[in-house]
């Protein structure tokens, strides 16, 4: 085989190579991942499909201030926002909640790594002037097929769906969205 014909599979081996590398943290989650259920809170419904995916959103993307731990509030204090946190969780309920915000990855437990954007007051109608920081978990959307998402829709617009997710070593993985009845 000549140098130019290695060169030619070499270069259509590499962004194979690169496809194939970004799956394997989203396929080991859903393999050997711990399943969590996460309540979702309503959503206005004119934003709620584009095309044929529901937008969601959390109960645990409002985490109450008084969770984050020392360090978090001392980074926000100096103006340091999009953290990259560790949301540890407790199953209350039914369903998992945050029990603590952390810089830290936690030695063991259930935990979510997301992005802390800000805090602020909370739009979940939540205690009035409660403050809440605002957490993203990148789990906003879920794909439907086509038509049938008008019970989903109706189920958001009340805050009545739970969220089936798969998490490893926090990262998360959405596998299913059901209604509550």
């Amino acid at each position: 085989m000549s140098k130019r014909s290695k060169q030619f599979i070499l270069a259509c081996l590499v962004p194979i190579g690169i496809l194939l590398g970004m799956t394997i943290t989203p396929i080991y989650t859903l393999i050997t991942g711990d399943e969590i259920i996460l309540r979702t809170i309503p959503v206005d419904p004119t934003d709620l499909f584009r095309g044929d995916y529901v937008v969601l959103r959390y109960e645990a993307e409002e985490v109450p201030s008084s969770l984050l731990e020392k360090e978090v509030r001392t980074e926000l204090d100096i103006g340091r926002y999009d953290l990259e946190v560790y949301v540890s969780l407790d199953y209350k309920n039914g369903t998992h909640a945050p029990s603590s915000v952390s810089l830290n990855r936690p030695d063991s437990g259930l935990y979510l790594k997301g992005e802390l954007s800000y805090i602020g007051p909370s739009w979940n109608g939540g205690v009035e002037g409660a403050e809440v920081a605002y957490i993203s978990y990148s789990l906003d959307k879920y794909f439907v097929e086509d038509n049938t998402g008008l019970d989903l829709e109706e189920a958001s617009r009340h805050g009545n769906i739970l969220a089936k997710v798969k998490v490893k070593n926090g990262y998360a993985f959405l596998t299913d969205v059901s209604i509550v009845r």
